[in-house]
C-alpha cells in the first residue's frame, strides 16, 4: 500500500483535459468496433467478488459506478471488499476514504483479506507487502473541494497508472444533501475524467433514510437521481436487512433463509443485465458471502501454516 499525501502539489492537475482531440474521424474506431464483437470472449473480465454475478456484470474502462444506500447499510464495507477483489485481478486501485484515516481503512481491508476478526501479525505484514503496486490510499480525512478531488484523481491516474479510483463519499466533496446542482456538476466532472483517462471511478453516495427501512430502495430513491443516476454508467444499491436483525433481537429467532443484505444492480448502461443479489454478512471478517453456509475466504498473499486459502 502506498499513500498519496495531502501535501502534494496538484496545480497542473486542476484544469480539465483539453478537448482539442475530441473530434476524430469515425473510421479511427474500427479496431474498437471489432473488439466489441469478438474480443470479449477472449479478454479477461474484471469482475465483482461473487460468482453469481459472473456473466451479469463486469467493470469496464472509462465508466463511473455509483454505490448508493442508506447510512449504515454497509456501502463502504462492500466497496472495500470489491476493491480487494480488483487488486486480486491485477488492477491498480486508489481509495479516497474521506470518513476514516488510512490506518483504519487498511485495518478493515486486512480483516476482510484474512477472513478473521484479528488477522495474525505475520498475515498483516504479508498482506501489506502484497498491496504494493496494487493499492494506494489518499491520505486525507474530512471535506474535500470538488476541484481538488478531481485533481487527485487525475494525479493518481497520471503518476501511478490507477485503473480504479474510489471516492467515499459524495457528501464529503459536495456539502449539503440538497445541493443538487453542485452534485450534478461534480458527477459530470467524474464522468469526463473517466472518459478521458480510462479510469473506472467508484462513487459512494448516501440515500436519505426511507420511511420504511424494510423496503429495498431503488435508484429513484437517490436524491437528485434525475441527474446523478442518468450521468453515471452503473448504479448499485446496497440494502441491509434491518427487519431480520430486529426479529433476532426481539424474538431470539433468526430468519435464516433471508439474506443479510441485498446488492441491487439497478443500472448498467453498457450491459444487458440488471437484478438483485442476496448476500450473507460475516461479522468476524466483514465479508459478504454468497450463501448462508459459506465460510469467509482468505486472500492468498503467501502460503501460511494451518490456513485454508482460496482466491477471492
Amino acid at each position: 500500500m502506498q499513500l498519496i499525501r495531502d501535501s502534494i502539489d496538484l496545480t497542473e492537475y486542476m484544469e480539465e483535459t483539453s478537448v482539442e482531440h475530441a473530434v476524430i474521424s469515425a473510421s479511427n474506431w474500427v479496431s474498437g468496433v471489432i473488439d466489441h464483437f469478438y474480443k470479449p470472449q477472449e479478454a479477461p473480465k474484471t469482475k465483482l467478488p461473487w460468482v453469481r454475478t459472473y456473466g451479469d456484470f463486469e467493470f469496464r474502462q472509462g465508466e463511473v459506478s455509483l454505490w448508493a444506500g442508506i447510512n449504515g447499510h454497509g456501502k463502504s464495507m462492500i466497496v472495500s471488499q470489491v476493491a480487494l477483489a480488483l487488486c486480486n485481478q491485477h488492477e491498480r486501485v486508489c481509495v479516497a476514504s474521506l470518513e476514516m484515516p488510512p490506518v483504519r481503512t487498511m485495518a478493515r481491508m486486512a480483516r476482510q483479506a484474512s477472513g478473521a476478526f484479528e488477522p495474525p501479525v505475520n498475515f498483516i505484514r504479508k498482506f501489506s507487502a502484497w498491496t504494493d503496486g496494487k493499492l494506494w490510499l489518499y491520505d486525507h480525512v474530512g471535506s474535500c473541494k470538488p476541484a481538488l478531488m478531481a485533481a487527485v484523481i487525475r494525479y493518481a491516474v497520471d503518476k501511478y497508472k490507477i485503473t480504479h479510483f474510489v471516492v467515499d463519499n459524495l457528501m464529503k466533496v459536495v456539502a449539503g444533501e440538497d445541493n443538487y446542482n453542485e452534485q450534478k456538476d461534480f458527477v459530470n466532472t467524474l464522468c469526463s475524467i473517466a472518459h478521458d483517462t480510462g479510469v473506472h471511478i467508484h462513487l459512494v453516495l448516501h440515500i436519505k433514510k426511507l420511511k420504511d427501512e424494510g423496503t429495498v430502495p431503488g435508484k429513484f430513491d437517490i436524491k437528485g437521481s434525475g441527474a446523478i443516476t442518468d450521468l453515471v454508467d452503473n448504479v448499485f444499491v446496497v440494502w441491509r436487512n434491518k427487519p431480520k436483525e430486529q426479529s433476532l433481537r426481539e424474538n431470539g429467532m433468526e430468519k435464516q433463509d433471508e439474506p443479510d443484505a441485498i446488492l441491487s444492480l439497478d443500472k448498467q448502461r453498457n450491459g444487458e443485465t440488471e437484478g438483485r443479489y442476496a448476500l450473507w454478512f460475516d461479522h468476524s471478517s466483514m465479508q459478504y458471502l454468497e450463501n448462508r453456509h459459506d465460510h469467509p475466504r482468505q486472500l492468498v498473499v503467501e502460503k501460511l501454516v494451518d490456513a485454508e486459502e482460496v482466491e477471492f
